[in-house]
C-alpha cells in the first residue's frame, strides 16, 4: 500500500510539473503573439535584438524562473509567479485571449486545494479583472458607459466560466482525494480501535528507525498487554471485550501525538514508539497510560480479579539494549513476558545478564553470544510451561551471592551459569519437554544429557569457558547420585551447587499443568529435608534463611538482598 502510495505521489507531481510547463509555454506563445515581432530578409538584427531587449530579457529570465522554480521544489510560488505576470500583461495590453490565461492560475488551485478555493480564486481574477476594464476604459480612455457595460458582460461570462471550471476541477480531486484517505486510513489504522494497525507499525518502526540512526536519537518501544483479557471476554462477552479494547485505543490516540505512534500490535497487546524520550520519561508515560487504562469504568468490576482492567507493561531502548531497531519488537515482548510471568500489572525494562559480557569478546564471540541468547528464546518457546524460568533462577542467584557475600568476580560466573543453566534443552524434543506423563527410560536419559549438550554450546565462546562447569554439573548431586558424572560433594563446583538448590526451588514452586506449584514454606521444608543428599548442607541453610528474610520483608515491598 506504501509503495502504491508513493508511486501516485510521484504521478501527481509528475503532472504539476507538466501542466507548470505547459502553462508557461502557453504563456510565452501569448506574448510573441501580442508582440507580433517579424523578422525579414533585411532586417538588422542588431537593431532588432537593441529595440526588444528588455523583452527578450524578461521573457528568458521567466523561462528560467520556471526552471529553477521546478527544482525547488516550489510549483505553486511558480504558479503564483505566473498569475502575477498574466494580470501585467492583460494591465498593459488587455488583449481578450490572455484572459483565457487566468484559467491557469485558477485551476492549479482547484486541484491542489479544493472547489471552495478555487471558486474564492476565480473571483479574485474577475474582480481583478473588472477593476482593470474600469481603470482603462472609463478612466485612461474616457469611453462611455456603453462599452464600459458591454466590456463588464463580456467579464461577467468569464468569470462564470472561470468559477464553473474551478467548481469542477476542484470537485472532482475532492473527491479523488476523500477516496486515497479513506482508502489509506483502511489500510493503516485498525478498523476497532481506530489507532495504527500493525502493518503501519511495522513501516513505520522501519521509517522511524532509519531518522533516529541518521539523528543519533533513542527509540523507546512500549509493549502492553491487558491482563486476563481472555477472562474479561469469556465473563463479559466478546462486544463488552471489544468496547474496552476502543476504549484503550481511545486513550492511546489522545495521549500520544507524532511523531510517536501508538497502534495495536495484535488481539489485546498495543505498542508506542516514543523518539528522543529519556528513559525516565519513557516510564512515566507508560505509568500514565497504564493509569488511565484502570480507571476505565467496568459495569460489574466484583466480578474481575482485581476490580479493574490493568496491563502489563514491557520496555526496550535503541541503542542503549540492541544496535538494530528491528530487534525491539523482540525485547521489549522479552521484558512484557517477564513481567508478566514474574508479576502481573507492572512496567518490566528489558535486561539479558548476556549483555554484560559484550564489552569483554571479541566480534566473532559477541556474534556466538548473540546466537546464545536466540536459543534461549527457542527454549523458552518449546518450553511454554516453565516461560521465565532462567530468569528466575538469575534473581534468586543473584539475591543468594550477595546474602551469601561472594566476591564480583563469582557473583558474575553465577549470574551467567545460573543464566544459561538450561541452554541445553534445544536439544531435547518438545515433546518431552512439555510431557504430562510420566518419562519413559528413554526420554528420561535424553533428559539427563542437557547439562552436557549445554556446556559443548558456549564451549566457543572464551568469555564463557569458566561457565561450562556450572552448567556441566548442575544437576549433580551431594551424595554423588546425581549426572552426567556422579560427582559428590566439594568436588561439585559452588557454583554449581548453588544453582542445583535454587533450579529445584523453583520448579518446585512452579505451577505445572497437572499439579500446583508448592508455596516457598512447603519447598524449603523439603530442601531442608533433602540436604546432605541431594544438595549442600552448608549452602541449603543460607538459601532457606534467605528465604525467610525475603517471606518477612515483602509486605514493605522490599525484595533486595545487598
Amino acid at each position: 500500500m506504501d509503495q502504491l502510495q508513493n508511486v501516485r505521489e510521484n504521478k501527481y507531481k509528475e503532472l504539476h510539473i507538466t501542466l507548470y510547463l505547459l502553462s508557461a509555454m502557453i504563456f510565452v506563445t501569448a506574448v510573441f503573439l501580442n508582440f507580433n515581432w517579424k523578422l525579414e530578409a533585411q532586417t538588422d538584427l542588431s537593431l532588432y535584438f537593441k529595440c526588444n531587449a528588455y523583452y527578450i530579457i524578461a521573457l528568458l529570465l521567466l523561462l528560467i524562473g520556471y526552471v529553477v522554480m521546478i527544482y525547488l521544489n516550489a510549483v505553486a510560488v511558480g504558479v503564483f509567479i505566473l498569475s502575477g505576470f498574466i494580470f501585467g500583461f492583460i494591465f498593459v495590453f488587455h488583449n481578450s485571449y490572455l484572459q483565457v490565461l487566468l484559467v491557469i492560475p485558477v485551476a492549479f488551485t482547484a486541484f491542489g486545494t479544493g472547489k471552495k478555493m478555487g471558486c474564492w480564486v476565480a473571483f479574485a481574477s474577475g474582480f481583478i479583472l473588472v477593476l482593470i476594464d474600469v481603470y482603462k476604459y472609463l478612466l485612461v480612455y474616457e469611453s462611455s458607459y456603453d462599452n464600459l457595460t458591454r466590456y463588464f458582460e463580456a467579464d461577467l461570462i468569464f468569470i462564470g466560466t472561470l468559477v464553473i471550471c474551478a467548481w469542477f476541477v476542484g470537485g472532482v480531486a475532492e473527491i479523488e482525494r476523500e477516496s486515497r484517505n479513506r482508502l489509506i486510513d483502511l489500510a493503516n489504522l485498525d478498523g476497532l480501535t481506530n489507532i495504527y494497525n500493525h502493518r503501519y507499525f511495522q513501516v513505520y518502526l522501519k521509517s522511524l528507525g532509519e531518522e533516529v540512526k541518521q539523528n543519533r536519537q533513542s527509540l523507546s518501544l512500549i509493549m502492553f498487554d491487558i491482563d486476563r483479557f481472555n477472562y474479561f471476554n469469556e465473563t463479559f462477552g466478546h462486544p463488552a471485550g471489544d468496547n474496552i479494547l476502543k476504549k484503550i485505543g481511545g486513550i492511546l490516540k489522545e495521549k500520544i501525538k507524532k511523531p510517536a505512534l501508538a497502534a495495536r500490535y495484535g488481539g489485546d497487546e498495543f505498542c508506542v514508539l516514543l523518539p528522543g524520550y529519556v528513559l525516565s520519561a519513557v516510564y512515566e508515560t507508560a505509568q500514565e497510560i497504564i493509569s488511565s487504562i484502570e480507571n476505565i469504568n467496568l459495569e460489574n468490576p466484583e466480578k474481575f480479579p482485581s476490580g479493574k482492567i490493568t496491563v502489563t507493561a514491557g520496555i526496550a531502548v535503541y541503542p542503549e539494549h540492541t544496535e538494530e531497531v528491528e530487534q525491539l519488537i523482540e525485547l521489549a515482548d522479552q521484558a512484557l513476558y517477564k513481567a508478566k510471568n514474574n508479576k502481573k500489572n507492572k512496567i518490566e525494562l528489558y535486561f539479558n545478564v548476556l549483555d554484560a559480557l559484550k564489552s569483554s569478546c571479541n566480534k566473532s564471540e559477541t556474534e556466538l553470544l548473540n546466537s546464545v541468547r536466540t536459543l534461549l528464546c527457542i527454549i523458552n518457546a518449546k518450553d511454554r510451561y516453565t516461560y521465565g524460568h532462567s530468569e528466575r533462577v538469575l534473581k534468586y542467584a543473584t539475591m543468594f551471592a550477595n546474602y551469601y557475600g561472594l566476591p564480583e568476580s563469582e557473583l558474575r560466573l553465577l549470574q551467567y551459569g545460573a543464566y544459561l543453566h538450561d541452554i541445553g534443552k534445544i536439544e531435547i524434543d518438545t515433546d518431552t519437554l512439555n510431557s504430562l506423563s510420566k518419562l519413559t527410560e528413554s526420554e528420561w536419559e535424553q533428559l539427563k544429557q542437557h547439562p552436557y549438550w549445554g556446556s559443548e554450546i558456549i564451549s566457543p565462546v572464551k568469555s564463557l569457558e569458566r561457565i561450562r562447569p556450572l552448567i556441566l554439573y548442575h544437576h549433580e548431586n551431594y551424595d554423588g547420585t546425581g549426572y552426567p558424572e556422579g560427582l559428590g560433594g566439594e568436588d561439585i563446583p559452588l557454583g554449581a551447587r548453588i544453582i542445583r538448590i535454587i533450579d529445584s526451588f523453583d520448579a518446585m514452586t512452579t505451577d505445572r499443568p497437572y499439579k500446583k506449584g508448592m508455596s516457598a514454606e512447603e519447598a524449603c521444608a523439603e530442601i531442608e529435608a533433602l540436604a546432605g543428599k541431594h544438595y549442600d548442607p552448608e549452602l541449603c541453610r543460607v538459601f532457606v534463611d534467605l528465604i525467610n528474610f525475603i517471606n518477612h520483608n515483602k509486605s514493605a515491598g522490599d525484595w533486595s538482598v545487598t
